[in-house]
């Protein structure tokens, strides 16, 4: 009997990540691909739609190949969705891949969509809107520059979505990774139709909202001539990359927290109420809701790992062993950072840093960073969402240094499981979920976690 597996892909801001994992857990291969974007002169950042999609059919093709024969029985991707991309009726690409950091728009999102109670708004979307930036706005900046790409479009939808039908030629999206979209209504499940209107957009040309866990499809004869993947594997739709990560470390009840640490640093709790959460205006996660379980609910430091790069960088290291050294230098430091105080998202100070040494910088990103985490936590708090425990994934996870200082500040401690695959171990459990290898998440926490 040949061995079966799932392959599991954590789509990031700028790279796709994805394991093969047994159906009993154990992770056979890693796959890491990147699609860097571009800056464009008009604060545009984005990456052409095809270098996005032969990133993620690369790692699908290297983690199928290391099953060596095995039985790879579903595909599935979490994804820091939120990033716009626009087909023509031939299903070709009409715009690249518009990253959710895209700063291009300015006042098109007023003079297309109006003044909106964005209160209501956020009650129904889930997460607050700004009018300049994720795809809402930007698909503003299109109806009022660009109308032509929208009244010719075939299909208006995320980057994930362009990957989904890229290998089964269907289209779906699920609640948890249509959030972003900020054109669904959360607790019905189904695009709100006054935001359609003012942007000229009919339904029929966005993906059909679906239940993350279902099987979109199978892996078509044509992505199989195009990229070597076999054909006939299930396909099945996947959430936000957070609660696919909480999924993969067993951040399943009310009191426990995942620390996801990435391009941005979030804090995922999961929440029993939904109203609780729109009262603390967070962001909100579908998570466990369809099956009767929580909602749950994010706070971000958003585009850290940036702020940190600059500051190691500029302070420590900037060799391509910029993050080693760093950690090096952090195992020797000491709390309080002799009194030195950085807060990352500041400009540089050189003269006031410079009188430190290293290991006194090192441990002050560290504080520094992880004070900027605390007073998003406290928000919650303060709305009576709290956390015993925390498990931190993400690549700073691999630096153990990172928990003792978020223990000192925060008053939590902390264990890191699966590190920075988490979200794409949480991802092929929802594959297994979806082909009926396991029947909810719950049995395959039993089945997949690592054992004490």
């Amino acid at each position: 009997m040949s061995m079966k597996y799932l392959v599991g892909l954590d789509i990031g801001t700028s790279s796709v990540k994805g394991v093969l994992m047994t159906t009993q857990g154990e992770i056979r291969a890693k796959a890491h691909e990147s699609f860097p974007y571009d800056k464009l002169p008009n604060g545009g950042l984005e990456v052409k739609a095809d270098n996005f999609l032969n990133a993620c059919l690369k790692a699908i093709k290297t983690l199928i190949a290391a099953a060596n024969g095995g039985e790879v029985c579903g595909i599935c991707a979490a994804s820091a969705s939120g990033n716009l991309v626009v087909l023509d009726k031939d299903m070709n690409p009409s715009t690249a891949v518009i990253n959710w950091q895209d700063k291009r728009v300015t006042t098109e999102g007023h003079e297309i969509l109006g003044e909106l109670d964005l209160d209501a708004l956020y009650r129904r979307m889930g997460w607050p809107f700004w009018y300049t930036g994720m795809p809402l706005a930007q698909l503003a900046y299109i109806r009022k520059h660009n109308p032509e790409i929208l009244d010719n479009a075939g299909m208006v939808c995320m980057s994930t979505e362009f990957l989904y039908h890229a290998l089964t030629g269907k289209w779906g999206i699920s609640t948890s990774a249509g959030t972003p979209f900020y054109l669904i209504d959360q607790v019905k499940g189904a695009y709100i139709p006054e935001i359609l209107e003012k942007l000229g957009i009919d339904e029929s040309i966005l993906p059909p909202v679906m239940k993350a866990g279902e099987v979109l499809g199978v892996t078509t004869d044509a992505i199989a001539a195009r990229a070597g993947i076999p054909a006939g594997i299930p396909v099945v739709l996947g959430t936000f990359d957070h609660p696919s990560a909480a999924r993969g470390v067993g951040v399943l009840e009310e009191g426990q927290l995942l620390l996801s640490c990435g391009t941005s640093w979030v804090g995922f709790f999961p929440v029993k109420s939904r109203d609780k959460i729109a009262d603390a205006g967070t962001l909100i996660d579908p998570f466990l809701s369809d099956d009767g379980g929580c909602w749950a609910t994010m706070v971000s430091v958003s585009s850290l790992s940036a702020r940190i790069k600059l500051y190691v960088n500029r302070y420590i290291d900037d060799s391509p062993r910029a993050f080693r050294v760093f950690r090096e230098v952090a195992e020797k430091s000491v709390s309080g950072a002799g009194g030195l105080v950085i807060n990352p998202q500041d400009e540089p100070d050189d003269e006031r840093i410079k009188a430190y040494s290293k290991e006194h910088i090192a441990r002050a990103i560290m504080e520094g960073t992880v004070r900027l985490l605390k007073a998003k936590l406290d928000i919650l708090k303060e709305h009576g969402i709290t956390a015993n425990s925390a498990i931190m994934v993400g690549g700073p996870s691999e630096n153990p240094m990172w928990l003792t200082v978020i223990k000192e500040i925060c008053g939590i401690s902390v264990k890191v499981i699966h590190g920075e695959v988490a979200g794409a171990v949480g991802a092929a459990m929802l594959a297994g979920i979806g082909v009926g290898e396991y029947k909810d998440i719950a049995h395959a926490q039993s089945i997949c976690m690592p054992k004490a």
